[in-house]
């Protein structure tokens, strides 16, 4: 047995993104390093309300929203962040609910450990997935990060 080509899974590091309201689109920004480091630290809290962006923010953890703290704003989405597709409309990356990165990434580990490629990932929302190995992930604009943290954008010619 060559130990030296078994892949061995590593997850991949989560990022926290809020949504904003930019020209009646919305764009997901990322948390600075620091407030990301933060929110995962008390990821799993519960009921947790952090200060971001200098104390100018409130992230209430539970309700996954950020509010203004000073002004009136209207509060926006929080999502914990480890999987993307690239939009319809424009080149922006757009994170995956909580719940469906959670299921891409069982099926992304699971591939890796069993090094079991090709298989067709049907999902509820109708979107199809296939993971061809652990560098191209395609059927669609595709964004992930591997665990040496290179970037790995595929897009449509990726089939």
């Amino acid at each position: 047995l060559d130990l030296g080509s078994l892949n061995q899974y590593e997850p991949v590091q989560p990022h926290w993104f809020y949504c904003k309201e930019v020209e009646d689109k919305q764009v997901w920004m990322p948390f600075s390093i620091l407030d990301s480091a933060k929110l995962e630290e008390v990821y799993n809290s519960g009921n947790v309300v952090l200060s971001t962006d200098g104390g100018r923010y409130d992230v209430y953890l539970y309700d996954r929203m950020r509010k203004a703290v000073y002004w009136d704003e209207e509060p926006s989405e929080v999502r914990r962040c480890m999987w993307f597709y690239k939009g319809d409309k424009d080149s922006r990356f757009i994170p995956y609910t909580e719940d469906f990165s959670d299921k891409l990434e069982a099926e992304y580990k699971r591939a890796v450990t069993t090094n079991q490629w090709h298989r067709r990932l049907e999902f509820p929302n109708g979107e199809t997935i296939v993971m061809h190995n652990p560098k191209v992930i395609g059927s669609g604009n595709w964004f992930s990060q591997d665990s040496s943290g290179v970037n790995a954008h595929m897009d449509e010619s990726v089939k």
